[in-house]
Order: C-alpha cells, then structure tokens, then sequence
C-alpha cells in the first residue's frame, strides 16, 4: 500500500481500522502540542464511524506483504507477523499482528456517506492524555504478542 502512489502515480487507498488505538497513534506522529500558543497545535482529533466490513478490500497486512515481491520484487516470504511501531505517544513502540484484519482494513478512494456515519468524535489536548488512554491497549497487544509462539522477540 505504501507504493501505490509509487506505482500508479496516486493511492487511492484508505486504512481503516477496527481499534481506535491504532488510529490515535498513528495519528499522533503528525501532532504537535503547543503548550506557548494551543492556538498553533495540530491535536489528535479521532472519529468513530460506522463502516461495515465489507466495503473494505479484506486483506491483512501480513497478506499485502507476503503478496509484496510479485510486484516490487524481493523475498517477502520471511516478513514476521508481528511488528512493534514507536510513535510520540507510544515512544517504545506497540505491538500489532500484522495476521489480523482488524489491525488495518484498507478501503478505496472513500467512505460512502461519511459525514452520516459519524458517531462520536474525540480531541486528545496533549500528547500526554493520549499516551494515557494508549497505555491499556499497548499492555493488551504485548501480552498477545508475548504469548504468540510465532512472534519474534524483537
């Protein structure tokens, strides 16, 4: 996904995703918190729609990867399920397997009816009240990732 543009001059493509955890850390790479002038933040700003699963494409990650080298070439065949992704609330990183849908749901061009399926929308003023509010959730992935026989301990 992360070629489409590469390859087709534009990515049409949408993540959508089931946890709204994953989202928000996402998203808070692209914050910033101006504690001087709030004026000038960029806060998390999270919306919870409704989106049934099948307008999404139904692929996994771990799918998208191993399928990876028919088009960009390479060996794909050893990409580890699990991988650990750091953001600035999440700065050691939680974990996510890639073998599940729920992790990321890719969907093209748009959402159909966006602004009727919004259900709830949440601000996150600081980048510590996200961290706060991520802290269950990175505990829950690292316990499922520490559990997996077929996750790798890095």
């Amino acid at each position: 996904i992360a070629h489409l543009h590469r390859l087709l001059g534009v990515d049409p493509s949408i993540s959508l995703h089931d946890d709204w955890q994953t989202t928000s850390l996402i998203a808070s790479g692209y914050a910033h918190y101006r504690k001087l002038d709030p004026a000038q933040s960029r806060k998390v700003h999270l919306f919870e729609l409704s989106c049934p699963k099948v307008e999404s494409i139904g692929w996994t990650l771990q799918e998208v990867a191993l399928q990876s080298s028919a088009v960009l070439g390479g060996d794909a065949s050893g990409h580890e399920p699990w991988f650990l992704f750091p953001a600035p609330a999440a700065p050691g990183g939680i974990w996510f397997d890639g073998r599940l849908q729920r992790t990321e749901r890719y969907g093209l061009y748009g959402v159909p009816f966006l602004s009727q399926r919004l259900q709830r929308l949440l601000v996150f003023e600081a980048i510590e009240e996200l961290s706060q509010a991520l802290e269950p959730f990175a505990t829950k992935q690292r316990e499922q990732h520490d559990g997996d026989p077929q996750a790798s301990s890095k």
